[in-house]
């Protein structure tokens, strides 16, 4: 099949698909088979947050001088510890650019489907490949192929922190306290660095824990770091899903009066609450907390009309070709807000060929006219749309499906 020439090596390293297994299989140890696509999603954003862990650097963190005082490395503009406790503190967000990370978190889901298709007992191969195509998937049993537009963004980057000094400045020869501020990190390698959780109103209190960082392993060292917290056995991860859990529920009721959903890509510009020393951007209103233009999973609009078009474009050049061929879209969380907008009316468009530039009624197609769906699936951990049968067989995330 020549579609499969189009498919090309990993670049994930053996120290990385060791935790990315690891982590996907805590996500998957639970009783709760409805909450599994959910937990998986929340993987991805942990295995996500871990490789942009691993940019960190000494300047641009966030003193907070609340007891303890804190520098913490935020990746939305407003301190994840003050807003736990509903005040707007405004600080610049770490976030990389999605030109840096975006082949590193399109590989990770990859591996992640890949994993969990083969615990299922798929015999799958997942890859990445050449342009047009974003990744392959080749089931070997059945010799379908399912070429896939990829999406994928993290909802929840918990921020990294650690307890330093109180922070003082001479001011004509006395010393004063520094409120809240910009600081710089000297010690980065020489400090306890942490994973960051602000406290969720009363329910879910503020919780910190540490890794053991090895700054001399390797230029990645966050993912062993994680790997060591994980084998602790204290039930990281469970307590990561409760909060980002919360985070979901409010980033996809946009509930502004939780704290964890000012940690949420795509949150937007702080309410009321913003202090008058909040800053203007560019032209009207008001710096945003996190802007639409890092949207989480396939929900930013750009994101779902470039899908719509490339999944229409790849069925037209390869399907007529080969009835093997199978299209989709793949991303970590479906398009929570923008779902009714731009993909309800259109998930079940069926289509196929006329040269003849005149048909306008199915009836006057021949019998035998091949009829193709547009999106044979659309698919997330947290929600998918599957027209084929042999693609509702295949994927099994624990979420709500519709379709066949």
């Amino acid at each position: 099949m020549d579609i499969l020439n189009l498919r090309r090596p990993s670049e994930l390293s053996q120290e990385i698909i060791r935790v990315i297994d690891t982590v996907t299989e805590m996500a998957l140890d639970t009783l709760q088979q409805n909450e599994r696509g959910h937990r998986l999603a929340a993987a991805f954003d942990l295995l996500a947050s871990t490789e942009y862990y691993n940019s960190v650097a000494n300047k641009g963190w966030t003193y907070c001088d609340e007891t303890p005082q804190m520098l913490i490395y935020p990746y939305t503009n407003t301190c994840p510890r003050c807003i736990g406790h509903n005040e707007f503190k405004y600080t610049k967000a770490h976030k990389p650019k999605s030109g840096h990370i975006g082949m590193i978190t399109s590989e990770l889901l990859c591996h992640m489907l890949e994993y969990v298709l083969k615990r299922n007992g798929r015999n799958v191969e997942i890859s990445k490949a050449s342009e047009p195509i974003d990744a392959v998937i080749y089931d070997k049993d059945s010799q379908k192929v399912i070429i896939a537009e990829v999406k994928s963004a993290p909802m929840l980057t918990l921020p990294l922190a650690m307890e330093c000094d109180r922070l003082t400045n001479n001011v004509d020869g006395d010393l004063a306290y520094v409120n809240h501020s910009l600081a710089d990190n000297p010690s980065l390698k020489k400090s306890e660095i942490g994973i960051f959780i602000p406290a969720v109103k009363k329910e879910l209190p503020e919780r910190f824990f540490p890794l053991e960082i090895q700054w001399t392993e390797d230029n990645k060292p966050f993912y062993n770091a994680l790997l060591r917290l994980l084998n602790k056995k204290d039930g990281f991860f469970d307590i990561y899903y409760k909060y980002w859990k919360k985070a979901f529920i409010a980033y996809s009721n946009k509930d502004k009066n939780v704290s964890l959903f000012w940690l949420t890509n795509g949150c937007g510009q702080p309410d009321e609450r913003r202090p008058d020393d909040w800053p203007n951007r560019r032209g009207k209103g008001f710096e945003s907390v996190s802007d639409g233009k890092t949207s989480v999973g396939m929900d930013r609009t750009d994101d779902i009309k470039k899908a719509i078009y490339q999944v229409l474009k790849l069925g037209s050049e390869y399907k007529p070709n080969d009835s093997n061929i199978k299209t989709a879209v793949i991303s970590n969380i479906h398009a929570v807000r923008h779902y009714d907008a731009y993909l309800l009316t259109v998930r079940d468009i069926i289509w196929t060929l006329d040269s003849s530039h005149s048909i306008i009624r199915a009836g006057q197609l021949d019998s035998d006219t091949p009829m193709y769906n547009l999106f044979d699936g659309i698919l997330s951990f947290t929600k998918s749309d599957i027209r084929d049968p042999w693609m509702k067989h295949l994927f099994d995330f624990g979420g709500a499906v519709h379709g066949v």
